[in-house]
């Protein structure tokens, strides 16, 4: 089964550049928005990693993670420490760590296509010990469909947050606590919706072991160590231990970085979008987009607890659902869908083939627009 995940992989990642030669062709980067491009930075062509097939893939906050594996942290801090982390400790082996160099760029890749297949391979394999094969098949198969799954190939944190969340769940369900713990600890500095990974562990806990107070529970504590070191990293640096909160606020996504806002007054907000905004404008559609994320995963949400998927899962998937789409805003939310992996299992439990059918055409009709809008210097998520 390895090596037909290995099959897969290839195929869905050789499969990723149509849509990148097709916008090469037809779409120009987008006007204004020329700092959101790899190329931009370079302060002249760097061989293979100026071509656009290759240099899509650093877009966005590709760049961010980039510089911060180079140069270390200035204004960034919104962005969580152990990815750029890990590119700089990698590509350090190789010689100095230097920003936007082809040997960053594709020690990057490497690191981030690791990354995915292990995630592959632990997702088969954490399903297999609750379902069948073709269960733990098709989750995958819808995963890989996802309209935004091209974020798993990108210079982003998603493949690394996704592998580690898997290990956390895979050693708790074999009864291996403190290598759980460890990679929970690591998931929380890698991003701030890896905190959610604690709750479910405690939950797994007391099930297995029907108390909380136990020596072995301390382990738990490790879950805290990612988030805790970079709250004192950012007191060191900024004189405020939540300083990367508030420099979310930067981003100018309108994410409410002080109060939590309520759901129904997001949804009003995005409905008044709907309804006023001009449609032939872009983020009119981003909008959409957006929205109907949320919808999705909220049903998916409900389908996994009535298809009884594990509820450590759910609870989960539900923390890093409730974080972000409680600021206010469901900005990133179509990416941030990526990694709620019981979504995927609840779609392969599903035994209506037209709504499987229909999930299949339309994932993959978005995921070649919106990878081909991506690639132009357009927001998606």
């Amino acid at each position: 089964m390895v090596k037909k995940l290995i099959l897969l992989f290839l195929v869905w990642r050789i499969f990723l550049f149509v849509p990148i030669v097709i916008a090469e062709q037809f779409i120009k980067y987008r006007k204004g928005f020329e700092y959101t491009s790899l190329n931009h930075f370079l302060d002249k062509p760097q061989g293979l990693i100026s071509h656009f097939m290759l240099s899509a893939w650093g877009n966005f906050d590709g760049i961010h993670y980039l510089l911060i594996a180079a140069n270390g942290y200035t204004v960034n801090a919104g962005f969580f420490p152990l990815f750029s982390m890990l590119l700089n400790v990698v590509s350090s082996v190789f010689g100095k760590a230097v920003a936007f160099s082809p040997m960053q760029y594709f020690v990057s890749h490497a690191i981030v296509s690791f990354c995915f297949i292990v995630s592959l391979i632990m997702l088969y394999k954490l399903i297999k010990l609750d379902h069948k094969d073709n269960i733990a098949f098709f989750t995958i198969v819808f995963m890989l469909l996802f309209p935004t799954s091209f974020f798993y190939a990108s210079i982003y944190s998603e493949s690394l947050f996704l592998l580690l969340s898997l290990l956390s769940f895979y050693f708790v369900r074999t009864n291996r606590w403190f290598l759980a713990s460890v990679c929970a600890g690591l998931l929380t500095a890698t991003r701030l919706v890896g905190i959610a990974i604690i709750p479910a562990l405690i939950y797994e806990f007391v099930k297995k072991e029907k108390s909380l107070f136990k020596l072995k529970s301390l382990y738990l504590l490790l879950g805290f160590s990612g988030i805790l070191g970079y709250m004192w990293f950012n007191f060191v640096n900024w004189g405020d231990a939540l300083f990367f909160i508030k420099a979310q606020g930067a981003f100018h996504n309108d994410r409410s970085v002080d109060s939590i806002v309520l759901i129904p007054q997001t949804i009003y907000r995005y409905l008044k979008i709907l309804l006023t905004v001009n449609p032939n404008i872009f983020e009119w559609w981003v909008a959409l987009l957006e929205i109907a994320t949320f919808i999705f995963v909220s049903i998916m949400l409900f389908v996994a607890l009535r298809k009884k998927v594990r509820f450590s899962y759910i609870l989960f998937a539900v923390l890093c659902f409730l974080i972000p789409i409680s600021t206010g805003t469901f900005s990133g939310l179509p990416r941030y869908a990526l990694v709620l992996f019981p979504i995927f299992i609840a779609l392969a439990l599903v035994k209506n083939r037209f709504i499987k059918i229909a999930y299949s055409i339309i994932g993959l009709s978005l995921l070649l627009i919106l990878l081909a809008v991506f690639s132009k210097g357009y927001y998606v998520a």
